[in-house]
C-alpha cells in the first residue's frame, strides 16, 4: 500500500505566506510613456510634440535643447541616457540627426517642455547623432 501526499493545510500556507520574503519593489524608470519625466536634476518634462523631424531636433538643439536618449525605446524603464551641453555641441556640429526606419524597429524624436519654457529632444530607438548616439 503506497502513501498519499496530502495537500499542505490551510494553516501551512498562510504560514508561509507570511514568511516568505516581499516581493522585490517594481523597477520605475523615467517613464516617459505618461507625457512627464523627470531629470537627475529634479526638473519636470512634459511631452509638447510625440514625433518631430530631424530638421526640428536640430533646430531646438542649435537653440540650446537638452537632448536625451531612450536607447531602446522602452519609454525609458530600463534607463536614459541624458547628454551634457558639451555633447549636444558636438550634436548641432555634426548636423540633424538620423533616423532610422526599419521594418520592425524605428527611430524617433521627440520635444519635452519645461513650465518655464526650457526645452528637451528625446531620441528613441534607431536615431543616429554624431556618434553619441546609434
Amino acid at each position: 500500500m503506497t502513501k498519499r501526499h496530502r495537500p499542505p493545510s490551510f494553516a501551512d500556507i498562510v504560514r508561509e505566506a507570511r514568511e516568505a520574503p516581499p516581493p522585490p519593489p517594481p523597477r520605475t524608470g523615467p517613464q516617459l510613456w505618461t507625457g512627464r519625466v523627470q531629470d537627475k536634476s529634479g526638473r519636470i518634462w512634459t511631452c509638447v510634440d510625440d514625433e518631430i523631424t530631424a530638421s526640428r531636433a536640430f533646430v531646438l538643439a542649435a537653440d540650446g535643447a537638452a537632448v536625451a536618449w531612450d536607447p531602446c525605446g522602452c519609454g525609458g524603464y530600463c534607463g536614459i541616457t541624458w547628454f551634457g551641453p558639451d555633447d549636444v555641441q558636438r550634436m548641432v556640429n555634426a548636423g540633424p540627426p538620423i533616423v532610422a526606419r526599419k521594418k520592425h524597429r524605428s527611430g524617433n524624436l521627440s520635444e519635452w517642455a519645461t513650465d518655464d519654457g526650457q526645452r528637451l529632444v528625446v531620441a528613441e530607438n534607431d536615431v543616429e547623432w554624431a556618434g553619441l548616439l546609434s
